[in-house]
């Protein structure tokens, strides 16, 4: 594992002191984009091809071409559709999967452009790290072997200085108890990316007594079919006090580290 984190370090990422966590408002689905200087990070991508490309047009220049990793979490459409995109689009250094068998349509699909661009593709496993010279780190918590997708999601902690970023894929209330049971001192962060687009079957109040956020973000489309965010979540946030920012009403949720030495905060 160290070998894994000190070759990434090395080979895509230069020093830049300042870095930016963008929650793309994607719709029914997750992506985020990770970038400090020209060098990116995008973890999920999203239901649409289209809307994902579009949005990284907004936020990589022009001329730049390459994201450095993908990560996907779990192979749903609505976090995997949008990377077959970038994958045709952008040179992609590598690509993180997650421990699921793809046995659907989409993710065999996916699978099958991984194999035509050549990308490099690796099964993420708990304890590997990302490691930019600035001194930010991406650490993957979990991934498990499960038959369910939802279960089997990539969970990352993103660490910048005293700033922290927690990532949590559609993981189930089963998987939190998990990751407090086993890594409780891991969770505490700033700001939390809420599961499964705030279904009733995650975010439990243990979890965010674990996790102590500042800050939640939820990516969900408007008026969506799943009736996401639940009222259960949204009073359990309530009951902590919690601020919560979500991408149909927010738009892109875009957050600033300037330095090492320095507090985040959401661009407005």
């Amino acid at each position: 594992m160290f070998i894994f984190s000190l070759i990434l370090s090395w080979r895509i990422f230069y020093y830049s002191e300042g870095l930016k966590v963008y929650f793309l408002n994607v719709g029914q689905g997750d992506a985020i984009l990770i970038s400090q200087g020209n060098q990116q990070v995008l973890i999920d991508g999203g239901p649409s091809e289209q809307v994902l490309m579009e949005k990284l047009g907004q936020f990589i220049p022009f001329w730049d071409r390459k994201i450095e990793m993908l990560i996907a979490t779990h192979p749903d459409k609505d976090h995997i559709a949008g990377l077959m995109a970038v994958m045709k689009n952008y040179q992609v250094g590598a690509i993180i999967n997650s421990r699921v068998p793809p046995e659907s349509e989409i993710s065999q699909e996916f699978e099958k452009i991984i194999s035509q661009e050549k990308i490099t593709e690796m099964t993420g496993e708990p304890g590997w790290k990302i490691n930019w010279r600035s001194g930010a780190s991406l650490k993957i918590l979990e991934a498990k072997i499960a038959k369910d997708t939802n279960q089997g999601s990539i969970v990352t902690r993103l660490d910048f200085g005293e700033n922290s970023f927690l990532f949590t894929g559609d993981i189930t209330e089963t998987e939190e108890k998990e990751l407090i049971s086993k890594i409780s001192d891991a969770l505490p962060a700033d700001f939390l990316k809420i599961a499964h687009h705030g279904s009733k079957y995650a975010t439990s109040i243990e979890f965010l007594n674990s996790v102590q956020p500042k800050e939640v973000i939820i990516s969900v489309a408007q008026n969506n079919r799943y009736g996401h965010p639940t009222e259960e979540v949204l009073s359990r946030l309530k009951e902590k006090g919690i601020t919560l920012l979500r991408t149909d009403q927010d738009g892109d949720i875009i957050y600033a580290c300037p330095g090492i030495k320095k507090d985040c905060f959401r661009e407005k």
